[in-house]
């Protein structure tokens, strides 16, 4: 009998590879079967602040969740303040966001946003990659303002923040309610799996996976259409797509790189060892 793997999808625009490798089969000719959900059942209201009671780091912790998929950043985080699994690979793409802003703002470049609140997701992906861009603007760390928000469109929208770091299909919405783009974000994604996912197990998932990327990179009209899916038919021609990569190991060189920004920026209480947090193979 084929194991059953429970799946939470991170976003559908970074992570259609797995949705495809369920719908073409590439999991189940592994010998997996596949339970896959695209979004916590309480959408926007469920992106809590606390990572720790988001939908699925915490259905991890609870064992009713197998694998997920989030940014190479909050998969460290996670996986050394929670207590609960391994990084099996780096995910299938590098992902695309921006920062924006109002069509009447007074921001014209990232350094006009220095103390300024920018909305963001707490510790996830464009939490961490507005910090890294401002901060190659020449932005200190100290002087870049970020704001949690469960929904950072409206938030923008409204004028509750003056800007906010979006991925799709935030980014096409926001440009169609005539926001402007002030910088490109571009982050990593990391594959978090629960202890009794075995080195076998994680081998077929980055292999279904990886047939993903090749049947996508070979179907570039379905994978826009899958990857933006989220937005309006008009919107997917000019939609930021995410380049896809395939599933790779993390190296040590990588992940210490990747842990020394973030114990200087006061991310982690303390560095955690390689062999603690990802699974070679």
């Amino acid at each position: 009998m084929a194991r059953t793997i429970r799946l939470q999808s991170d976003s559908n625009a970074h992570d259609r590879p797995w949705r495809v490798a369920l719908e073409q089969g590439f999991f189940a000719d592994e010998g997996l079967a596949v339970a896959y959900h695209e979004d916590n059942p309480k959408g926007a209201e469920g992106r809590v602040k606390d990572f720790s009671q988001r939908w699925k780091e915490s259905q991890l912790q609870q064992g009713a969740l197998e694998v997920y998929p989030v940014c190479e950043w909050g998969a460290i985080e996670r996986v050394q303040q929670l207590g609960k699994g391994k990084i099996i690979g780096l995910d299938t793409t590098v992902r695309t966001g921006a920062i924006m802003v109002r069509k009447d703002s007074h921001v014209r470049t990232l350094a006009d946003l220095r103390n300024v609140p920018i909305a963001v997701t707490w510790h996830a992906g464009t939490f961490y990659a507005a910090i890294e861009v401002m901060e190659a603007a020449g932005v200190p760390f100290g002087e870049i303002k970020l704001e949690h928000a469960t929904d950072r469109l409206e938030a923008l929208l409204s004028g509750h923040n003056e800007a906010a770091a979006l991925m799709e299909p935030l980014v096409s919405r926001a440009s169609a309610a005539g926001c402007r783009k002030i910088a490109d974000l571009r982050w990593r994604g990391g594959i978090v799996a629960g202890e009794d996912v075995d080195e076998e197990t994680a081998g077929k998932l980055r292999r279904a996976l990886n047939r993903a990327i090749e049947w996508l990179a070979e179907n570039e009209e379905r994978s826009r259409a899958e990857l933006l899916r989220d937005l309006q038919p008009e919107q997917r021609k000019d939609g930021l797509l995410p380049e896809l990569t395939g599933v790779k190991s993390y190296q040590p060189a990588e992940f210490k790189e990747k842990v020394d920004w973030m114990m200087e920026r006061g991310f982690l209480a303390e560095a955690p060892d390689y062999k603690d947090v990802v699974r070679s193979k």
